[in-house]
């Protein structure tokens, strides 16, 4: 690829990420439930650090970081915002660093831009590039979530393949991270989940048609619970895991 269409490719993304991921505000607030697992740590990575919230988040909280992304647009917005990054690839970038030198590794929204075989020779990467006791998360669509797989996993022309939440924790293990657990976010909205019906509510039937309601209502219910849990569920989840 020429460097015009790599330029260009990277401001159409960039503008893809403006209008469907949603504001710098809003994706810091989404992020920031990640902070604390970072507490304490310093130089720590942000891989696929897009415009910089993560990295804003770190510098707020007094945590040394830096970041990495492929997207040059995205690189320029983030140091516009007055944090380090640089335009790199993350697995020849990881082979660059001393064994040991970081604290902490993130990637949101990431791994699902990844071929399933880079994936698998990154982590181990990564754990040899983490100090000991040092944390992982890794942040992505949720495509055990029906509403997430067709809308946000779909919407995106970049994304590769999607990344089933027992098989991230899987990967992390087998890698050689400890402590590994899966933490949901983002549910559904309320406004696309099914409501149930309160069977307590059908009165003033005669018994055997309030009997034969309940058992409907009961039936439904339970139908919807089943539906709400495979189409509207958590939107995305992050992997959290630790080198021993």
């Amino acid at each position: 690829m020429s460097d015009d269409s790599a330029a260009r490719l990277d401001a159409l993304y960039r503008g893809f990420e403006d209008r469907f991921r949603g504001s710098i505000d809003e994706i810091r607030e989404k992020q920031r439930v990640h902070v604390p697992v970072f507490a304490g740590a310093s130089d720590v990575l942000d891989i696929g650090c897009g415009r910089g919230e993560f990295l804003a988040l770190l510098k707020e909280h007094r945590i040394s970081g830096r970041g990495i992304d492929m997207n040059a647009d995205m690189v320029a917005a983030a140091r516009a915002r007055g944090v380090n990054a640089v335009q790199a690839d993350a697995r020849t970038y990881l082979q660059s660093l001393p064994d040991s030198s970081l604290g902490g590794v993130i990637a949101s929204q990431v791994i699902e831009h990844l071929q399933p075989s880079y994936l698998i020779e990154l982590l181990p990467i990564i754990l040899k590039k983490l100090r000991p006791a040092a944390p992982i998360v890794l942040e992505t669509i949720n495509p055990a979530c029906w509403l997430a797989f067709f809308s946000s996993y779909l919407r995106d022309f970049t994304h590769v393949w999607p990344v089933h939440p027992e098989t991230l924790q899987y990967l992390l293990q087998a890698s050689g991270f400890v402590r590994v657990e899966i933490k949901y976010t983002e549910q559904a909205p309320d406004a696309v989940r099914m409501r149930g019906v309160d069977p307590a509510s059908l009165t003033g039937l005669d018994p055997a048609a309030t009997r034969a309601l309940k058992t409907l209502a009961d039936a439904y219910n339970a139908n919807a619970s089943i539906l709400n849990n495979l189409l509207f569920t958590y939107m995305d989840y992050a992997a959290i895991g630790y080198k021993s």
